[in-house]
């Protein structure tokens, strides 16, 4: 099946060249993108070629002749030149020089990623012109680790993050925080429009278009991408092991991530099940007798239910106490290399 064409015009070489590269590092999706600094070639191209989108400054609209793309582009987002805000809808395109075709406007000046986010918006708000977009393929190989500990307050949120950063080095690597009223996205600086059970429900009731859906839910941070937790607790015990395997899987299979860390804090249902499907399973130790006993019940709890494999796969691992970012870097390396999650064969 041929990949959407996605065209981008600017007769401004320098800017062409520049959101071209962007786009092709950054736009994660399987366009075929063509860019272009004369309209007089866009024009020829388009009169061969179905445009799923086009990227175009608002001087090269300017300069199109009134029917030369009328049949060969879908959507068009317009940069706009002058100093202004994202202007969506304002104009009709009945008024523009081509006609019939979904259009919204983005200022020029805008960071390049507000126009990837366009784009992704284009792909779910008219998904029948980009039927055959996917992320960009890998080999579907990748791996799941999960952490859990019975003991709250361990450092078990910041070491996740130190292993996502590590990981990240490797591969492509998601987080995925399982924590009610999570503190990532404050941590990271990040506002969210969609949250986990907003991709939970893409992977189970749009599975053809959630890749598209994860890319523009995603958010990333220190090199690697994660997804805005659930708000609250109730959200979290709602989801179960069968759709977060449904979820991890796409993730691999369909979006290329090579490793996929979950911190479960907040126990979603099946809890069991998720921690034997993890193809590793961290524990955090504390310090305490109370931390001590808690530890020991839940072995026990995991023997009495059938679980005695994931006593004996699962790593225990303990924070030293007072611990800093250089610290807990080095924890997150050490734990990597000496499981062999790095370094050698993938488990």
């Amino acid at each position: 099946m041929n990949r959407p064409v996605l065209a981008i015009c600017d007769t401004e070489s320098r800017y062409c060249g520049r959101l071209d590269e962007y786009l092709r590092k950054n736009l994660n999706l399987s366009f075929d993108i063509h860019a272009f600094t004369q309209v007089s070639s866009l024009e020829d191209f388009a009169g061969k070629n179905i445009i799923s989108l086009l990227v175009i400054a608002e001087s090269a609209v300017a300069q199109l002749k009134k029917r030369a793309l009328e049949f060969g582009v879908k959507n068009i987002l317009i940069l706009d030149e002058e100093l202004s805000v994202v202007r969506e809808e304002e104009d009709s395109f009945d008024e523009s020089p081509i006609r019939g075709v979904n259009s919204e406007h983005i200022s020029k000046f805008s960071p390049a990623s507000e126009i990837v986010y366009h784009i992704l918006d284009f792909c779910t708000k008219s998904p029948e012109d980009f039927d055959s977009v996917g992320v960009r393929q890998s080999d579907g190989k990748g791996i799941v680790i999960g952490l859990y500990s019975p003991i709250s307050g361990c450092g078990q949120t910041a070491l996740s993050i130190k292993l996502c950063e590590e990981l990240s080095k490797h591969g492509k690597t998601m987080l995925l925080s399982f924590d009610d009223f999570s503190p990532l996205p404050m941590i990271f600086g990040t506002e969210a429009e969609g949250d986990l059970s907003d991709l939970l429900y893409y992977s189970e009731c749009e599975k053809s278009k959630f890749c598209i859906y994860l890319e523009k839910l995603k958010r990333s941070a220190n090199g690697f991408d994660y997804i805005p937790p659930a708000a609250t607790a109730m959200q979290i015990k709602e989801i179960n092991y069968q759709s977060l395997r449904n979820l991890t899987e796409l993730m691999i299979k369909e979006c290329g991530y090579e490793h996929v860390i979950l911190d479960l804090s907040d126990l979603p249902e099946g809890l069991f099940d998720i921690l034997r499907y993890c193809n590793k399973l961290i524990t955090i130790t504390g310090k305490t007798k109370a931390d001590a006993y808690k530890l020991r019940r839940y072995d026990e709890v995991l023997s009495q239910n059938g679980y005695e494999d994931i006593c004996a796969a699962g790593v225990k691992v303990s924070i030293p106490e007072g611990a800093g970012d250089k610290e807990l870097s080095s924890c997150a390396k050490d734990l990597l290399y000496t499981e062999g999650i790095l370094g050698g064969e993938k488990i």
